[in-house]
C-alpha cells in the first residue's frame, strides 16, 4: 500500500498541507518521500498525523483522543488517498487502486469515513511478506540488552509496530537467538545489514549465549549488538526490522534516517532496497533530502 494523496487542515504543528504524490512516469505514488525543512517546522508531526489517521481508520493499538492533533478551533481533519497494489484491491472488493478516506479530529474523539474493504487492508497485520503493514521507526531508537525481552509474535509486535517507545525494539535480541534456525530470515538479515552498514557483517553465534556475539565490527572479533556503534546499532534496527515482520508492500516512516551516517546517499538507496514495492516516508535533513534521488520531496517551511 502507498500514500498517494494527502490532504491536512487544521494539524498542530503543521501548516495547511495538499500533497498529491503521483509519479508521472508511472501513474502510481512515488516509492520514497522525502520531508524536510528546518529545524521545528514539522517533518515529525507530519509523518506522526498521517500515522494518526491510519489508526483512526483501523487501528494496530489503542486510539487517543483528538485533541493533541487540533490547532485551534473545534476540529481537524485529514484526507488521503491510498493505493492499493492488485491484491490489496482484491482483499478489499475495491473497484479501483485508489481509494480515499477522511478523518476528524475532535476534542473527546476522532471520526473517520472510509471504505469497509480499506479498513480491512489497514487493519490486516501478519508477518506474510505478501500482506503490507504499516511501520515507524521513530528517531529515539536504540536495542534494550537486558532483560525482560519483547517477544516475536504477531499481536505484540502489531502493537509495537506504531509506537514511539524506545523499548520497542526488545524484540531484536530473541530475534537474533531465532537466526540460528531460520535460514530465509537470516539471509534478508544478512544482505539487508551489509547494504545498510559498511562496516557490520553478521557473525552466526551458536554458543546459544542470552546475547549472543554475533557482529563482526570492521572485520574484528564477534561482539554483541550492544558493542556496536550507533550507526551499526541503526543498522541493525533497520535490518532486523525488515526481516522480522516481512517488510514488503509496505508504508514505512523513518524519522531521522541519517542520525547517525555520514553517507546518506547509500542509506537511502539501502532503506529504498529493505523490502519488495514499500513506500517510504523519510523526515531528515535538508542535506539529506539533496541526496535522495528520486524522491518526491515535501520541504516544510518554520
Amino acid at each position: 500500500m502507498k500514500i498517494q494523496r494527502a490532504e491536512l487542515l487544521g494539524i498542530a504543528g503543521v501548516p495547511d498541507l495538499s500533497l498529491d504524490l503521483t509519479s508521472s512516469s508511472t501513474g502510481e505514488p512515488h516509492a520514497r518521500v522525502v520531508v524536510t525543512g528546518p529545524a521545528g517546522s514539522g517533518k515529525t508531526r507530519l509523518l506522526e498525523a498521517l500515522i494518526a489517521a491510519k489508526e483512526a481508520i483501523r487501528p494496530y493499538g489503542p486510539l487517543a483522543t483528538g485533541a493533541p492533533w487540533i490547532r485551534a478551533g473545534q476540529a481537524a481533519k485529514i484526507r488521503l488517498t491510498f493505493w492499493l497494489d492488485d491484491d490489496e484491491r482484491d482483499f478489499a472488493a475495491a473497484a479501483s487502486n485508489s481509494v480515499s478516506a477522511e478523518v476528524i479530529f475532535q476534542p473527546n474523539r476522532i471520526e473517520a469515513e472510509s471504505d469497509d474493504g480499506l479498513r480491512s487492508v489497514l487493519g490486516r497485520y501478519t508477518h506474510q511478506a505478501a500482506h503490507g503493514k504499516v511501520d515507524y521507526v521513530p528517531a529515539e531508537r536504540r536495542i534494550p540488552t537486558f532483560p525482560p525481552f519483547a517477544g516475536l509474535g504477531t499481536g505484540e509486535q502489531r502493537l509495537a509496530r506504531l509506537a514511539k517507545d524506545a523499548r520497542k525494539y526488545g524484540f531484536i535480541v530473541p530475534f537474533l537467538q531465532s537466526l540460528a534456525h531460520d535460514v530465509a530470515r537470516r539471509q534478508r538479515f544478512e544482505a539487508a545489514l551489509a547494504a545498510l552498514s559498511p562496516t557490520c557483517r553478521y557473525a552466526p553465534d551458536l554458543s546459544e549465549q542470552v546475547i549472543p556475539k554475533c557482529f563482526s565490527s570492521r572485520g574484528g572479533q564477534p561482539v554483541t549488538v550492544g558493542q556496536l556503534s550507533h550507526g551499526e546499532a541503526d543498522a541493525v534496527i533497520f535490518a532486523a526490522t525488515a526481516a522480522a515482520i516481512g517488510l514488503d508492500h509496505s508504508l514505512v516512516f523513518v524519522d531521522r534516517p541519517d542520525l547517525h551516517t555520514d553517507e546518506p546517499e547509500t542509506l537511502l538507496d539501502a532503506l529504498g532496497a529493505l523490502g519488495t514495492d514499500n513506500q517510504l516516508w523519510l523526515a531528515c535533513s535538508p542535506r539529506t533530502a539533496a541526496s535522495a534521488r528520486g524522491a518526491h520531496v515535501v520541504t516544510l517551511k518554520r
